[in-house]
């Protein structure tokens, strides 16, 4: 029996530069887990996981945990599930106007949905009561019109898609047999460009996220430690840790071994709970362990973890997206149809590569300087500069990582030392 759909919150469990003051949203109710109150869509503070209200999807009272998606050049959250009717619906929030609209998806669950911004179109996977389909679905009536079926793909892992703005490809986890399998698919045809078998190796990953920067496909990949058995919690102490992932082999590319992500006798993530933030390239997730939960920054360059802020029990908040606009603005060349503001403050670094003394430039007022080197390890840390200039005399040639932080801000880049 199909069971690729399913409307509940849950954490999966395994047995360069980067802003503090990016724009995130997520869905959230006044009065978690009531199903007579709809969900919010709330920009949420990644700093200390406190949230505003920006507008009601007013009937939307359960979610297909991963469903969700965002369109940066017009500014809207979509997200399918159910009203308090048990209809079957797309709803469509336009941030900006904080106006919120859903239509009927007769007879279609759109699991696992993918904006494309270039094509201004939003795909997505349902199952049709004996297949997979993989289509266009109308944001404007809701309508779903099939591209194609995909008849050796059995299951869905929930939330587990992405998608490559660059090259139109559709990324997905399924089940094909007794074999998972990841599937690129092109959106023009819906031609299956790859489906490597997965976790040849014993490694297993989820949570992905591709970035257009780099064409790199990311996830979490999880490293059990099998002589730390925990009784109490009946699980191996396991480290969560970012990795390159080959979409065409299905293989890990790279793992950040110094810096797990979260590590823990029950480390897990939110499904739906991850974003990844294009214009800093940070990957962004929700995860949690038998000690907390968190939202975590991750620069993807350097693995460093930029930022791990404990949430409580008031802080929930589900399907994250960030807001690109900018970003996606200038890299696809789109027509800024708004006046928004960025969030982003340029730091230019020159020379790079330097030698003994390394300047920046930036419009913003810098509180402290930390530079790390790639596994992540504090090389040196001052306060508020004097001059636009920083000492590196003492230090090896190599990589590092520069971070300037603000009173608003937390801003890392790259440079070389020759």
């Amino acid at each position: 029996m199909k069971t690729s759909t399913i409307i509940v919150f849950v954490f999966i469990s395994f047995s360069s530069q980067i802003l503090i003051g990016q724009t995130l949203y997520g869905l959230k109710k006044t009065v978690n887990g009531n199903m007579s109150i709809p969900f919010d869509v709330v920009n949420i503070n990644p700093s200390n996981g406190n949230t505003t209200f920006k507008v009601s999807t007013n009937s939307l009272v359960a979610v297909a945990a991963g469903a969700t998606a965002y369109d940066q050049q017009n500014k809207r959250y979509f997200c399918w599930g159910f009203n308090s009717n048990n209809s079957n619906r797309l709803y469509v929030m336009d941030i900006d106007d904080s106006t919120s609209n859903d239509f009927n998806l007769t007879g279609v669950q759109p699991i696992e949905i993918e904006y494309d911004l270039q094509h201004d179109k939003l795909y997505g996977l349902w199952w049709d009561g004996s297949m997979e389909h993989f289509g266009e679905i109308d944001t404007q009536t809701g309508q779903a019109t099939s591209i194609t079926t995909l008849p050796g793909v059995n299951a869905v892992a929930i939330g587990n898609s992405t998608f490559d703005s660059n090259t139109g490809r559709f990324l997905f986890m399924g089940v094909s047999g007794n074999q998972t399998k990841l599937y690129s698919i092109n959106v023009l045809d819906g031609s299956i460009l790859s489906s490597p078998t997965l976790f040849q190796s014993g490694y297993r990953f989820s949570a992905l996220e591709f970035n257009v920067n780099n064409n790199t496909l990311y996830g979490l990949v999880q490293d059990v430690d099998s002589s730390n058995f925990s009784p109490s919690f009946f699980s191996y102490y396991t480290h969560l840790k970012l990795a390159e992932i080959d979409i065409n082999t299905g293989s890990i590319v790279s793992v950040n071994t110094q810096n797990p992500v979260i590590s823990g006798y029950l480390p897990g993530y939110a499904i739906g709970g991850l974003c990844f933030d294009q214009s800093t390239q940070t990957y962004i997730i929700y995860v949690q362990n038998e000690v907390g939960t968190y939202l975590k920054m991750v620069d993807v360059i350097s693995g460093i973890i930029l930022a791990s802020t404990p949430l409580s029990n008031n802080d929930y908040f589900y399907e994250l997206q960030v807001d690109n606009y900018d970003f996606a603005r200038s890299f696809y060349n789109l027509s800024k149809v708004e006046n928004r503001i960025s969030s982003a403050p340029e730091i230019h670094l020159y020379p790079n590569p330097a030698t003994h003394i390394m300047k920046f430039n930036t419009d913003i007022e810098i509180d402290k300087i930390t530079i790390f080197n790639t596994i992540g390890q504090k090389i040196m840390e001052q306060g508020k500069p004097v001059g636009n200039f920083i000492e590196l005399k003492e230090m090896n040639g190599g990589i590092y990582y520069l971070r300037f932080q603000s009173s608003q801000h937390i801003v890392s880049k790259q440079f070389i030392i020759k």
